[in-house]
């Protein structure tokens, strides 16, 4: 956007819980452009409800934005903004769009994945599976005997159930963290009705919103990547060289990476792992113990300038996900610079990939099916090598940034450029 000749400024949020900077608005630049950071430690959710809608957050908003005088607001994110967000642009008169960079406007965990490891379509009518998804969230949240017993698979259904029908009866917390539950979807379909459009980076995204009852204007735009696009360095005859990069989550799949490579030959390939080990240091111990007898190294997350050489230093990204995703930023990254892909066959992801060409699918959760792929490069060494010559990913940031201009202005505000913009 500065390239264009605009003035962006962003504003962003630390986390309730999150160490507190001390005042309530942080204000700093990085790479030239001015960065409000909200803390929302002062205002953190007293209820379920308030996850989602905070009204005490409106004043802060409405302040910032008559400081900013923005022509266009672009939201990228509602988790620490809430669905006051948009209902401030609104009332300031403020042209507002979206960026869907996940489910959460859909979804209490924001990965549309059920708590058994399934995948989810949307909720349904009577919100009974995030009924469902919200008490076995409780119970990882709230280490209480009461949470415990409703999450057993012997009792969550029926307190779902409960939950569902019985809302306006329950008492306090219960009755009414439950109709937040009920109520959800409504109000954040009614919070994206206050954009004039939205972008969504995947198809999947895109029909998946559609398909939940979002009405207003989705544009498919893929995200733009700015990477040192170098061809990979040759291989010398090494061991295959496989690598995750990537919060080590369950949900990222990286315990069935270190499965599937536990039936492969130790001695034919090595296996680098990214990660901070702080988020679920029980699960990060767990990676470790399954890594033990295998040629795996852990590291620490990198900075973002460093993604170019970290990716020169392996053969082949594996992507093991167990949800949807949504265009990864690291998948898109990799395949710029012509590392070939290994990814679950969720299609998040599947639709960046050409099989066979720059990159192979695997069934979901498989960890014999993905095994037999990875040993399609233990057996052919020079397997790797071929595929990154054919690897490519050529959208740029600044391919994404005229296609966001594009929007403003197909939807009625399209801000003037400054005057000698390259």
């Amino acid at each position: 956007m500065r390239a264009f000749g605009h003035d962006p400024v962003i504003v962003t949020a630390l986390s309730p819980g999150d160490p507190a900077q001390g005042c309530e608005v942080h204000r700093y630049v990085v790479g030239g452009i001015p960065v409000l950071r909200i803390d929302r430690n002062a205002t953190p959710p007293r209820n379920a409800r308030e996850e989602y809608d905070m009204p005490a957050l409106a004043p802060l908003l409405e302040r910032l934005l008559r400081e900013i005088r923005p022509d266009v607001v672009h939201v990228c994110h509602l988790g620490n903004f809430s669905v006051v967000l948009p209902q401030v642009t609104q009332a300031l008169g403020i042209p507002t769009f979206a960026t869907l960079t996940d489910f959460f406007n859909l979804c209490l965990n924001s990965l549309l994945q059920l708590p058994g490891g399934g995948l989810c379509a949307g909720p349904d009518a009577r919100r009974l599976n995030c009924m469902t998804c919200g008490i076995l969230m409780r119970r990882s949240e709230r280490v209480k005997p009461f949470w415990t017993v409703l999450a057993h698979p012997a009792v969550h259904h029926l307190a779902a159930l409960a939950g569902t029908y019985l809302a306006p009866l329950l008492p306090p917390p219960l009755g009414t963290d439950a109709l937040a539950v009920i109520h959800r979807p409504q109000v954040f379909r009614a919070a994206m009705g206050r954009y004039r459009a939205a972008i969504a980076p995947t198809r999947y995204l895109k029909d998946t919103f559609e398909a939940n009852g979002i009405t207003l204007p989705l544009v498919h735009s893929a995200f733009g990547i700015d990477i040192d696009r170098c061809p990979k360095p040759p291989a010398t005859g090494r061991p295959v060289r496989f690598g995750f990069i990537g919060q080590l989550l369950m949900h990222k799949g990286p315990h069935l990476l270190l499965q599937a490579l536990r039936l492969l030959p130790a001695d034919a390939f090595t296996l680098d792992i990214w990660g901070s080990e702080q988020l679920y240091p029980d699960y990060a111990r767990d990676l470790r113990s399954v890594a033990a007898p295998m040629p795996v190294t852990f590291h620490e997350p990198f900075e973002e300038h460093r993604m170019a050489e970290v990716l020169s230093r392996i053969d082949v990204l594996v992507l093991p996900s167990t949800w949807f995703e949504n265009g990864p930023l690291t998948l898109l990254k990799a395949l710029a610079t012509h590392t070939p892909v290994v990814v679950s066959d969720v299609p998040g992801m599947t639709e960046f990939i050409q099989e066979g060409i720059d990159g192979f699918a695997f069934p979901r959760g498989d960890v014999e099916a993905l095994a037999v792929v990875l040993r399609r490069f233990v057996e052919a060494p020079d397997l790797a090598r071929r595929m990154s010559a054919s690897t490519a990913y050529p959208r740029t940031e600044r391919d994404m940034a005229q296609e966001v201009l594009a929007l403003y202005s197909r939807f009625g505000d399209s801000p003037p450029p400054a005057v000698g913009a390259a």
